[in-house]
């Protein structure tokens, strides 16, 4: 499965157009769906070991400072199954959460295309060719790992918050950029359309792709400030 989600990924960096113009016919439901819940497990175990690292670890270890040292040898055990076992809560919670954003917006990006070429190009696409070309692009949301992994370096105070908050947008930005070039692609592949066309239909996707950074920026990352510094 790995194998398999990784040669999609790099048939979608290096060669998006071959990838876009040679979408298999296939369910929806079946290998697009596939990819974007490996990406989702592959960010969730990103997460679980952020978040093992910056606070299973020190909770831990405070626990062990108050065991009496000729009982250390009896807390192991209890203290490591805990630890596994937040850790498992943790991933399935994050693993949930990803899962159902990399289908929502990507399902929504594969929708706007869809909806917008149609209006263009004034013929009606193949929805379901959208939607499966959307959720094949959702492997690209591994990017994420990085900033994620990022959260290790600002808490122990190797990065500041601030610089934290500048690699996220450049990743996001990054990511955005390529994505707006791919959705072109897509319309162009699915539409028949003129590459000038196809720019135009990809523009409403990086609005939306665009609101939802500047949401995250302004809103969500200020909340998570206390917990990750």
């Amino acid at each position: 499965m790995l194998k398999d989600f990784f040669s999609v990924l790099s048939g979608i960096l290096l060669n998006p157009i071959l990838f876009f113009g040679d979408i298999k016919d296939e369910d929806w439901y079946q290998r697009p769906v596939t990819i974007a819940g490996i990406a989702s497990l592959i960010l969730s175990f990103a997460v679980t070991i952020s978040i093992f690292i910056t606070t299973y670890l020190p909770i831990g270890a405070t626990l062990f400072e108050k065991v009496n040292p000729s009982r250390v040898i009896f807390a192991y055990p209890t203290i490591i199954a805990l630890g596994f076992a937040f850790s498992v809560i943790t991933l399935s919670i994050a693993f949930s959460l990803f899962l159902f954003l990399n289908l929502v917006v990507f399902g929504t990006l594969g929708w706007l295309v869809y909806f917008v070429g149609n209006v263009i190009s004034k013929s009606h696409g193949d929805f379901l060719k959208h939607l499966k070309a959307s959720f094949y692009l959702s492997a690209t949301s591994i990017l994420f790992v990085i900033p994620i992994l990022m959260i290790i370096l600002t808490k122990n105070k190797i990065i500041g918050f601030t610089n934290f908050r500048v690699g996220y947008n450049i990743i996001y930005g990054l990511l955005v950029i390529f994505l707006y070039g791919v959705e072109a692609i897509i319309a162009r592949k699915m539409h028949g359309l003129k590459k000038w066309k196809a720019f135009v239909v990809a523009l409403i996707p990086l609005l939306v792709l665009l609101a939802f950074g500047v949401g995250i920026d302004k809103f969500i990352l200020p909340k998570i400030q206390p917990w990750i510094i």
